[in-house]
């Protein structure tokens, strides 16, 4: 199956909008990054990657958007990259409007606590969050194990964020809202 419409629905999901300021975490190869950098008409994506192998990939990958400057690929550990080295990405003082991630267990799996705390400094005010999960399709039934969305909602609660799970075919999405 090809990764187009997963990482469409999830782009739909999220409402990538086309001025946003973008951070993925994680993007592997790149293949999120180009969906979403298709949508940005004045807005841009900074991927980060802790896999040299990863960024290399994916700014094969995304060359013409990078030439562009809709897509920026960097290094870094999602958790130990510094809130100021991605938003040091942007111009002076902007903060992203969306940050997400595709399949990237540290949230789902473990307190995170770095990674929760430098989201929320990366994250605009009124600023989105989504962790984003699976390989299959929108479409029809689920084929694969998930993770546990109730251990998520607790993680996000003790970081600050509320969730509210949306799911389709093999997919599912959290959306973290920061709680006031």
């Amino acid at each position: 199956m090809s990764d187009d419409a997963r990482f469409e629905w999830f782009a739909d999901v999220m409402g990538v909008r086309a001025e946003d300021l973008v951070l993925e975490l994680g993007p592997g190869p790149g293949a999120s990054l180009v969906r979403v950098a298709a949508r940005l008409r004045g807005g841009r994506i900074v991927g980060v990657d802790r896999s040299a192998t990863a960024v290399e990939r994916a700014r094969a990958r995304c060359a013409a958007e990078i030439e562009d400057g809709r897509v920026r690929v960097i290094s870094g550990a999602v958790g130990e990259a510094s809130a100021g080295e991605l938003l040091g990405q942007l111009e002076g003082g902007e903060r992203f409007d969306l940050v997400f991630a595709v399949n990237v267990n540290l949230f789902w799996t473990g307190p995170a606590v770095a990674a929760w705390a430098m989201v929320r400094e990366c994250l605009a005010p009124g600023g989105r969050f989504w962790l984003c999960y699976g390989y299959g399709s929108p479409e029809g039934e689920t084929t694969s194990p998930k993770p546990d969305t109730a251990a998520l909602e607790k993680r996000a609660a003790a970081a600050g964020f509320e969730c509210r799970v949306h799911a389709s075919g093999d997919l599912l999405a959290a959306e973290l809202g920061s709680r006031s």
